[in-house]
């Protein structure tokens, strides 16, 4: 075994923050020589039979994953499985395999590789993120396939030892997924970006993962001791007592500080100069209410109900999401849920649903166009949003809107659900407010007309970055374009906020940028008065609100607007915060 240099550090994209010290385990792939030769006409049948009976071996496998997992209902981690079943489906691969084993009279395990990787290569070479994911999906069906064909066990995490710290190139949706039932203290990836399957379980369990950490599988030896650092990107191999001491005392600080954080929960998020911020809290999971409360959120700013209907072997019925939103209401009570209409589509899907090929599902039928296609389904979802309103204080936002159109037909949806209701003597709020998710170029250039159809703006930046600059965020080659500081950004900001100002609705911001520090910043010197943000997030951002005034915020941002670029502006507003929290750089980093 060749031994690699010591105390070399690894860089990355830390995608989950934290610091954990501990063993690794390097995830190796199954080594496996892929036979080709050729076969007789009289072979055909037998062979045939050979693939389908490993094509239906490995649907068993994924099925016995799901159902294990079904018990975490709705968690986002478990959802990413339902692709597979999509993909196992696809008759590309089934009929293209049998075909060539016919007409080329070639064995099962070529005539299968050969068709799978015409497959990724068409999905790689569209670039878009869901469908580079899918590529990947496609690898590890392929894999299971084949190992059944050749008889051997697919690599698994059986002998994962217990805290240790996982290194692989990648990791599948499956195996990602099958992670849950472990303990594990961090994960290292070679490639991915910060919302790739990886990302999204690390951060929902809490776990420090770092991504796109090139060569971090063939440089680092299972059982050796490391530090991986989540927040900054950083891996530490060898480290000496002097720096495990030294990372040791971090991870009890930081600790600390957010028992600190949590024991200020109850005050409120007001700037020195008293401006009254509303930190309320990004919602996927019903088992997340605990920890919003704990957090001291003040309601649900974005409840995102897609996951109620994910994962299921059939869709939730009105009773069914009618209890759940009931619940989450009556705990959430006295203050406010914001529940966003399902927002399913690109690479968010339904087992349940026939979906059609499409070339660009980013850009297809996704979101709020789903829902006016299939008018059942939503009307389903609005019949039990608003016999759920008599137990607290809910609203109604729609994701996606991109023309007047839309909110309008919506609208005469939830009129229609209405009308349905008062008919059979069931009893709601019939001010429930309802609002659009500003998340695209066209409903910021139209926000003045879309602020006089709804009662409120939400400001989904996450995916208003992405569209607006055309930038894929889960691929590392680009994922420095990414800049919310991007001043056509913040313009666009601006201009939403000032529509909603002119027509007097209310105005929340719950992408990504409301829970940093950096960017809280801008927003409070803009005006707004709402930010929603995960909930885990919400005691530093109110400790940093209170630190600051709302006049200082305001200047700041006054002079970064002016700025040129987004290089220029990032720089400014770093410097400023050093500045403003030099005797506080926890709350920067925590």
């Amino acid at each position: 075994m060749n031994k690699k240099a010591k105390s070399l550090d690894l860089h990355g994209i830390g995608c989950s923050p934290g610091i954990y010290i501990g063993k690794a385990y390097v995830v190796k792939k199954t080594n496996y020589n892929l036979p080709r030769y050729w076969i007789n006409n009289k072979e055909i049948t037998s062979e045939t039979e050979r693939f389908l009976s490993a094509l239906e071996k490995a649907s068993e496998e994924i099925e016995k994953i799901q159902e294990k997992l079904c018990k975490f209902e709705g968690r986002e981690q478990i959802n990413i499985l339902d692709t597979y079943h999509l993909i196992l489906q696809d008759k590309r691969l089934r009929e293209n395999t049998i075909k060539s084993i016919k007409e080329e009279h070639i064995n099962a395990e070529w005539a299968l590789y050969k068709n799978a990787e015409k497959i990724k290569n068409h999905l790689i070479q569209h670039g878009m993120s869901h469908l580079k994911e899918r590529a990947n999906e496609f690898s590890d069906i392929q894999e299971r396939i084949l190992c059944h064909l050749l008889g051997k066990n697919k690599a698994s995490f059986t002998n994962l030892p217990k805290n240790c710290i996982v290194i692989a190139h990648d990791l599948s949706p499956a195996e990602t997924a099958q992670l849950i039932k472990y303990n594990i203290g961090g994960m290292i990836i070679e490639v991915g970006g910060t919302t790739s399957h990886t990302a999204i379980i690390s951060r929902a369990l809490g776990i420090p993962c770092i991504v796109a950490c090139h060569q971090a599988s063939s440089t680092l030896l299972s059982g050796e001791t490391i530090i991986i650092d989540g927040t900054h990107g950083k891996v530490i191999t060898d480290p000496s007592e002097m720096l495990i001491e030294e990372f040791t005392k971090q991870q009890h600080h930081d600790f600390e500080l957010k028992k600190i954080f949590l024991k200020e929960t109850h005050l409120s998020a007001e700037t020195k100069d008293h401006h009254r911020i509303h930190l309320t809290a990004n919602m996927e999971l019903i088992e997340e209410i605990q920890s919003i409360k704990e957090n001291g959120a003040e309601g649900i700013g974005l409840y995102r109900s897609e996951f109620l209907f994910m994962n299921q072997k059939k869709l939730p019925t009105e009773n069914e999401l009618f209890k759940s939103y009931q619940m989450i209401l009556k705990s959430i009570y006295p203050y406010t849920v914001t529940i966003r209409t399902l927002d399913i589509g690109g690479d968010k899907v339904l087992t349940t649903y026939p979906y059609e090929k499409e070339t660009n599902p980013a850009l297809g039928l996704r979101a709020i166009r789903f829902c006016l296609k299939e008018k059942a389904i939503f009307k389903i979802q609005l019949r039990a949003m608003l016999r759920a309103s008599l137990y607290g204080k809910l609203k109604i936002l729609f994701p996606l809107i991109c023309e007047l159109e839309e909110i309008r037909r919506a609208k005469e949806i939830l009129n229609e659900v209405k009308e349905e209701l008062y008919r059979e003597d069931n009893h709601f709020d019939n001010n429930v407010k309802i609002g659009v998710m500003i998340e695209v170029p066209s409903s910021v250039m139209i926000a003045n007309e879309l602020a006089q159809e709804v009662d409120f703006f939400s400001i989904g930046t996450n995916d208003l970055i992405q569209y607006s600059l055309a930038v894929d965020r889960s691929n590392e080659n680009v994922d420095y374009l990414y800049r919310p500081l991007h001043p056509a950004i913040l313009r666009m900001l601006v201009q939403t906020l000032d529509a909603a100002k002119k027509h007097h609705i209310s105005i929340n911001v719950c992408g990504e940028m409301a829970s940093d520090p950096l960017y809280i910043l801008f927003l409070v010197g803009m005006g707004f008065q709402e930010l929603s943000m995960n909930a885990l997030s919400i005691p530093r951002a109110k400790r940093m609100i209170r630190s600051i005034t709302q006049k200082q915020a305001k200047k700041l941002f006054q002079t970064a607007i002016k700025l040129t670029t987004a290089s220029e502006i990032n720089n400014f507003a770093k410097s400023q915060i050093n500045k403003l929290f030099a005797k506080e750089p926890y709350i920067l980093t925590l």
